[in-house]
């Protein structure tokens, strides 16, 4: 008893001392608000907006975020654009390894800015779907699960510790699709977890 005793209070410490070192972090996107292209060396056959909500947890230097959204995406360049919208609901679950929303004093202070600079990759289940229509060169779409990996740009200013919003570039890349993507946006994200000197 006193061995499991002793050990769990060697697990607390080394835990809290791995808590005050790592500074985990916790943040609700709400909303990111992007344009999309989904194919980039086919522009304008899916080019289109989104919308989605995250919340992403780690540390400075790693993330993991759960994200539900929708996009809706057309070919441009074809006369029945209307025919070729796609309405398409999603669920994601990313991993990003590098600079998460930090700077060189971990956003310590206010009136400073932040950068995002990092890989990531991940799942996507894309839950759309689109009827053939071969007269118009419309291909058919249905629901269907995806890979993919990405690097993030991201900057903001840090106004307070609690809610910023940060602009940021996602180049990408479909493995299902086989296809270069682009994400440009806005994300509006409430820091849940402020520590008393910063995030």
């Amino acid at each position: 008893m006193k061995k499991h005793i002793l050990s769990l209070i060697v697990l607390c410490l080394i835990s809290g001392s791995l808590y005050s070192q790592v500074q985990f972090r916790s943040m609700f996107d709400a909303p990111n608000v992007y344009i999309t292209s989904k194919d980039l060396l086919n522009i304008p056959k899916q080019e289109g907006v989104g919308l989605d909500f995250g919340y992403g947890f780690g540390t400075h230097f790693m993330m993991i975020k759960p994200i539900v959204g929708i996009d809706v995406t057309a070919d441009l360049g074809n006369k029945e654009i209307v025919k070729t919208l796609t309405y398409n609901p999603y669920a994601k679950l990313e991993v990003g390894l590098g600079k998460w929303r930090s700077n060189g004093q971990k956003c310590a202070k206010t009136n400073a800015h932040a950068f995002t600079l990092m890989v990531k990759g991940g799942l996507l289940y894309n839950f759309g779907k689109r009827k053939a229509d071969i007269a118009n060169d419309v291909p058919a779409i249905d629901p269907a699960l995806d890979y993919f990996i990405a690097a993030e740009f991201g900057n903001f200013y840090i106004k307070d510790y609690r809610k910023n919003t940060e602009f940021y570039i996602s180049p990408g890349w479909s493995f299902k699709r086989k296809a270069l993507m682009l994400d440009v946006g806005f994300r509006t994200f409430i820091n849940t977890i402020a520590p008393k000197y910063g995030r």
